[in-house]
């Protein structure tokens, strides 16, 4: 059974920005609103893991004064172990655009981000490879015994080198609809033979997941939601959810769902970290939408 999750990736910044509608190119629109919060995929896993009672371990490229902000302090509370370098610059962070109909654009700065590449890696069990800088990536690859990878936003940035080196050392791809495809157009192959090489699980928003395992495919269905207030940290929830359920002996379908009812509840309160539930609350919300849990 897996004891830690080892998460890699962006600690950042959230600015969470309502607007009425997306603008047309070169047009402008007026904001409603604006609120900071704590975000970057990385943190949001990690910070996950451990509200549902399990250990994380976070690395990250941070600020010369992280270890004396509220966000060191937040994630020290949760009992997130913190394996964080320091640069001299800003820290990651997010510019995130939500429009009436729950529409969302997404603006990244990288900050320290960058600074990753000189990040040296040691040797890990499991270890979740989060949207992260490329050459951080293919070296934690290289040191990972289970490794989990989730190109995320940040495919772009890849070679298909460093794409096709970190998919042979993968045991699981996460990624949405959109990312799969952009990788099946680079790597020059299609999800059928991605899911012959390693477990890819697919979230697809309202329309729920794909699981794909050993040639077989199944549809996890997401958890209705009657008051959609941000979309953002729906993804990390569910990975979060997912990597709780294995750690504490769930199978990976029913970790899945796992996932899919942790998104829902995320997705009810503005920023990525503040709507998801403990383990037992997570458990009983399971329980109410797909009966009861079973271990393997």
């Amino acid at each position: 059974m897996i004891k830690k999750v080892t998460v890699t990736g962006h600690i950042a910044l959230d600015f969470i920005f309502d607007i009425p509608s997306h603008p047309e190119k070169d047009h402008s629109i007026f904001i409603k609103n604006k609120e900071k919060y704590f975000g970057g995929g990385a943190a949001n896993i990690a910070s996950g893991i451990a509200k549902l009672g399990c250990r994380s371990e976070l690395i990250a490229a941070v600020d010369e004064n992280f270890d004396g902000s509220a966000y060191y302090a937040h994630l020290k509370n949760l009992g997130v172990e913190l394996s964080v370098k320091e640069f001299k610059g800003e820290i990651a962070q997010a510019y995130i655009f939500n429009d009436e109909e729950h529409k969302q654009i997404t603006y990244f700065y990288w900050g320290v981000s960058e600074k990753m590449k000189n990040i040296k890696p040691a040797v890990r069990d499991t270890v979740h490879i989060a949207p992260s800088h490329p050459e951080f990536a293919c070296n934690m690859a290289e040191k990972a015994k289970f490794l989990a990878f989730e190109p995320g936003q940040d495919i772009p940035r890849y070679t298909k080198e460093q794409l096709s080196f970190i998919m042979d050392n993968a045991n699981i791809l996460f990624c949405n609809i959109f990312e799969l495809r952009q990788m099946e157009g680079i790597l020059g192959m299609d999800r059928k033979e991605i899911a012959r090489r390693m477990d890819v699980i697919v979230t697809e928003g309202k329309d729920g997941s794909t699981f794909y395992s050993r040639g077989d495919r199944k549809r996890i269905p997401s958890v209705k939601v009657a008051d959609n207030a941000d979309p953002t940290g729906a993804g990390d929830s569910y990975k979060a959810a997912f990597w709780a359920g294995l750690m504490h002996g769930m199978d990976m379908e029913t970790s899945c769902k796992l996932g899919s009812v942790a998104s829902s509840m995320v997705v009810r309160e503005k920023g990525a970290q503040i709507g998801m539930p403990n383990w037992d609350g997570l458990v009983g919300l399971y329980n109410a939408h797909f009966g009861e849990t079973k271990k393997i």
